[in-house]
């Protein structure tokens, strides 16, 4: 197996100013060849596995689950994963483009079903999330297999992440452009990406991501990143419901550890 994802991205500056003017970037060709690959077959083997005695049809589902396919912290649990939720070429790029130290919030799958998969409406991320300041959070966002206008890539306004509102409930949304009017008719900017090919976003930037309308699922990795020294507030989440948190308590340790300092 090659060193790539050990090694760094050649990430420029004016790269970083256009995510740190808009909260969000497209960046190309981030993992390629034999490691595209390997990331491919370790991540969609992993939510097969997990998903394999859900036989459920479709329209049964609850309408969050019609969205997407959804598999949280995939690298706890599959050691093939782990190496790429906690490579620092993702981490370093984190990092540099929001000038603070990363740990690891979370990884993620979001598979869209083919000819089922429900748009994702327009959202914020940070609002869900149970962090004191949620102002310098990014995600990176990675093809699989090419992402496309078809299939449900990702969507994106500009300038957002200037601005915090409630969460929106995914499976029955409110308007997120009814809290923030100035962005209302404003047109997002599309980004279709080639497999290995991501998007980094501020964790306040609005986004969506259309129907999967092709034939074949619509295969994404996520690892959602947190600057160093981010505390708890107390606010309900998957990660952190029944684990013994205090208030003002930093989110670190063996769960949630320290990838990137370079952004120091």
């Amino acid at each position: 197996m090659s060193r790539l994802m050990n090694t760094d991205y050649p990430l420029t500056d004016d790269q970083i100013s256009e995510y740190r003017r808009n909260g969000f970037i497209r960046l190309n060709d981030v993992v390629v060849g034999e490691e595209l690959n390997a990331m491919r077959d370790a991540v969609a083997s992993a939510v097969a596995e997990e998903t394999r005695n859900d036989t459920r049809p479709f329209d049964t589902k609850g309408m969050y689950e019609q969205i997407f396919i959804q598999k949280v912290n995939l690298w706890e649990r599959h050691e093939s994963v782990r190496r790429f939720t906690l490579s620092a070429r993702f981490a370093n790029i984190a990092a540099r483009l929001e000038g603070r130290p990363m740990r690891v919030w979370h990884d993620q799958a979001l598979f869209k079903e083919p000819h089922k998969g429900a748009k994702t409406p327009w959202h914020q991320d940070a609002p869900y999330w149970p962090h004191d300041d949620r102002t310098h959070s990014t995600t990176i966002w990675l093809a699989l297999k090419d992402a496309t206008t078809e299939n449900g890539c990702m969507t994106f306004i500009p300038e957002t992440h200037k601005i915090e509102f409630k969460p929106v409930d995914l499976g029955t949304p409110d308007d997120l452009f009814e809290f923030a009017p100035q962005f209302k008719g404003v047109r997002g900017e599309v980004r279709e990406l080639k497999a290995g090919s991501a998007t980094f976003h501020n964790g306040l930037s609005f986004h969506y991501a259309g129907p999967n309308k092709s034939a074949a699922m619509r295969e994404a990795y996520a690892v959602l990143y947190m600057p160093d020294g981010t505390t708890y507030i107390d606010e309900p989440h998957v990660l952190t419901n029944g684990a013994d948190l205090k208030v003002g308590q930093k989110l670190d340790g063996a769960r949630h550890p320290l990838v990137s300092t370079v952004g120091a």
